[in-house]
């Protein structure tokens, strides 16, 4: 029998995945926990596995996991049906306390919370680092780096004789996480310290290295990657740069008991923690407006979404949607992911990127002679 930290991993993995909302009895079929039971034939099966999904929805609500009721059309808009959706783009987990319980010995081990905590006991700590361990192997699912890390955490808290004698953990830091490391620490102490930083950046998309002055308002990881967010004193204006692309981060070393400026008040780091990658670009570029036409539904999936400004409808309900793209190699990836469902109607250096990108992907992927 399934535990309810199982369901709730077979949930979220089977949600995140969907771009679309999934009806009710394609959630009972789909999710393993739930598959087990269902029997839309049995009515009292049936009733029993929907209050139980219902509990399972009411937590993950109150854990910041925004599992989304919502009515949508099919067959032309002539029949409507109730789905869920968990939108990948609202999926941002809660900082979790991770609990261990012991039967003998010393007391749990805990990290500070800012929202929700989660409890584990001895025998439910080893499923949950089972099922990271299968959520991190659904293709293409959007938070497999943000699982491998949890299963780290929550693997380094685990007395080693709870793993299987057989089972291995191995985990690689990707090249370069040592520097980059070591830039995240001297900018948090210097935003800590209101002290302005200096470092060379190099801007990818005309790959040039220009030394900046920035006042650091606030650090965010996103998608992967962190960032910086401060003001910039060759632009003078708030911008966004990447970590991963800064050299020998200096901190201001005059007048180190005070602070160097004041972080707005207005300045708000949630107004960037709603951004795509592509978004979230280089602060010398101006960005790159793109015209994508969406076909038909995904184009119900990109409105509802907000996805891009609407721009045009078709009679076959297709729709054309503006974004202003920061970063290019990000939005292509993304628009590569929609398989084929959408087209770049301009500009047309753009459609020749996403046709090279699509060709390096088949190339990559073809099947070699022996």
């Amino acid at each position: 029998m399934p535990t309810k930290l199982q369901r709730w991993l077979d949930l979220i993995a089977f949600l995140v995945g969907r771009r679309l909302p999934v009806a009710y009895d394609d959630l009972m079929s789909g999710v393993p926990a739930y598959a087990r039971e269902y029997d839309p034939d049995d009515e009292k099966v049936r009733a029993s596995l929907r209050r139980k999904f219902e509990r399972d929805k009411k937590e993950l609500r109150e854990l910041g996991i925004p599992i989304r009721t919502v009515r949508y059309t099919f067959n032309y808009g002539i029949d409507e049906v109730e789905g869920y959706q968990l939108d990948r783009r609202d999926f941002y987990l809660p900082y979790l306390n991770l609990v261990t319980r012991a039967t003998s010995g010393p007391g749990p081990r805990a990290v500070p919370t800012r929202r929700a905590s989660v409890e584990l006991d001895a025998a439910e700590a080893p499923l949950a680092l089972e099922g990271l361990r299968r959520v991190v192997s659904v293709p293409g699912f959007p938070l497999a780096r943000e699982a491998r890390s949890a299963f780290r955490k929550l693997a380094f808290d685990i007395d080693p004789e709870a793993f299987r004698t057989d089972a291995r953990v191995l985990f690689i830091d990707p090249p370069g996480s040592a520097e980059l490391s070591g830039r995240l620490r001297t900018l948090s102490d210097a935003l800590l310290a209101r002290k302005r930083v200096t470092f060379p950046y190099h801007g990818m998309y005309r790959d040039q290295v220009l030394q900046r002055e920035v006042a650091p308002y606030g650090l965010l990881f996103q998608h992967g990657s962190w960032y910086l967010i401060g003001f910039d004193s060759l632009r003078e204006a708030v911008r966004v740069f990447r970590v991963g692309r800064m050299a020998d981060v200096t901190v201001n070393t005059k007048q180190p008991a005070r602070p160097d400026y004041e972080i707005p008040a207005d300045f708000s780091l949630d107004e960037y923690a709603d951004r795509e990658a592509w978004e979230l670009g280089d602060p010398d570029e101006q960005p790159v407006v793109a015209r994508v036409r969406f076909q038909f539904p995904l184009s119900l999936w990109a409105e509802r979404n907000a996805r891009g400004e609407l721009v045009a409808r078709g009679a076959d309900g297709s729709q054309v949607r503006e974004f202003e793209v920061q970063q290019v190699s990000p939005f292509l990836r993304w628009l590569l992911s929609l398989e084929g469902e959408v087209e770049i109607l301009e500009p047309g250096a753009l459609q020749q990127e996403l046709r090279q990108l699509a060709r390096a992907v088949a190339e990559r992927h073809r099947p070699r002679p022996s």
